[in-house]
């Protein structure tokens, strides 16, 4: 039996690769029968990686500090030209001109500095994903181009269509239990004036957000009609350990007006610029996609697309479904429940897609 100390030791060793072929069998054996140490080492890749990520913005921060140092020597000052007199008003503005870039320089050394500083929360690692290169994935509706039947509500034997206003934008989203509350990404909704989920067996359904928080990129929304009767089961379950790279996974989501089928794996612990609330994956994705779900292999729930890196091809984004349960289950002042439900999709991907297709939605917002 080991002790805390030895099991800490060879989880340590399991994460960095270490162990022989025999010891990782029979660990990889240990790890399927105990939950508790498959726990233990989710945990200690999220505070290595933590401080992988931490050990990065440090360094950059010295390099900066180091050109900023750079900046104000001695090589950048004015020196004037030998027996050259220049009046006393023209050297006050010719030295000015001269200090004008250095001081333009250390100001946006400065910026870098504070915009890399890693923030540590209980929420994980939150980057700043304005980037250039990190690229959200609502659509925007250019032009009126589906069919009026998209459009178009049967309540009662009364038709009612809702056209969307040129400049609307669509993205996706998924279904968390059958009482009508939809999970998507946070920039789909933001600022919306009304929010509009649809699919093959929803027409359209009028949302209301009930939860959102930014720095996780995910809004709670729930069916606003007194019409609605609610979803059938949810026929998938929320995850909550943590994927590994190579974990084979898909994503369903709306970048056309038809639901698009996505399949990859997943390409590491860490998101965009290390954030551990994050994946990335490989798998493409295209405006539309964020706040679509993704599933592994089992059909299990385990994120929500987010958004890609536009200078990596195929280096896409997806928030971790343990990050967003917890999240909802602290600060929601409503309660909701998560999809649970033991539920066996079997190994067919095609069955799997058939069986939760009804539960995926294109979502419709008006600014």
């Amino acid at each position: 039996m080991m002790n805390k100390r030895e099991t800490e030791e060879l989880i340590e060793r399991y994460c960095m690769g270490q162990l022989s072929p025999e010891e990782l069998r029979i660990f990889e054996e240990w790890r399927e029968s105990d939950s508790d140490l498959s726990q233990a080492i989710d945990d200690h890749r999220l505070i290595t990686d933590a401080f992988l990520v931490y050990a990065e913005r440090s360094d950059l921060k010295k390099k900066l500090g180091k050109i900023h140092d750079e900046m104000e020597s001695d090589q950048y000052r004015f020196q004037a030209p030998m027996k050259v007199i220049i009046p006393r008003e023209n050297r006050v503005k010719l030295i000015w001109r001269k200090y004008k870039l250095a001081s333009i320089a250390a100001v946006l050394s400065l910026v870098a500095i504070s915009a890399s500083i890693i923030t540590f929360s209980v929420n994980g690692v939150s980057g700043n994903k304005q980037q250039s290169a990190y690229q959200e994935l609502r659509r925007e509706v250019e032009r009126i181009k589906r069919s009026q039947k998209a459009l178009i509500k049967d309540i009662n034997n009364k038709q009612e269509s809702t056209v969307i206003a040129e400049g609307a934008f669509t993205g996706s989203g998924f279904a968390l239990n059958k009482e009508g509350y939809v999970l998507t990404s946070y920039h789909v909704v933001a600022d919306a004036s009304s929010i509009y989920i649809s699919n093959e067996k929803f027409a359209q359904l009028k949302m209301k957000v009930i939860y959102t928080n930014p720095e996780l990129d995910m809004a709670v929304l729930k069916v606003d009609d007194k019409d609605f009767i609610g979803f059938k089961e949810i026929p998938y379950t929320m995850r909550k350990s943590v994927a590994d790279p190579g974990e084979k996974v898909y994503t369903l989501g709306y970048p056309r007006e038809d639901m698009v089928f996505g399949e990859g794996s997943v390409s590491s612990y860490t998101g965009f610029e290390g954030d551990t609330a994050a994946y990335q994956i490989s798998i493409p994705v295209n405006p539309g996609n964020s706040g679509g779900p993704l599933f592994d292999s089992q059909g299990n729930l385990i994120g929500i697309v987010s958004g890609r890196n536009s200078s990596a091809e195929g280096a896409s984004f997806a928030v971790k479904s343990k990050w967003i349960s917890e999240d909802i289950k602290e600060h929601s002042a409503e309660k909701i429940s998560m999809p649970m439900k033991k539920t066996s999709l079997g190994s067919d991907r095609a069955v799997q897609v058939k069986k939760v297709k009804d539960f995926v939605f294109m979502v419709k917002v008006m600014n």
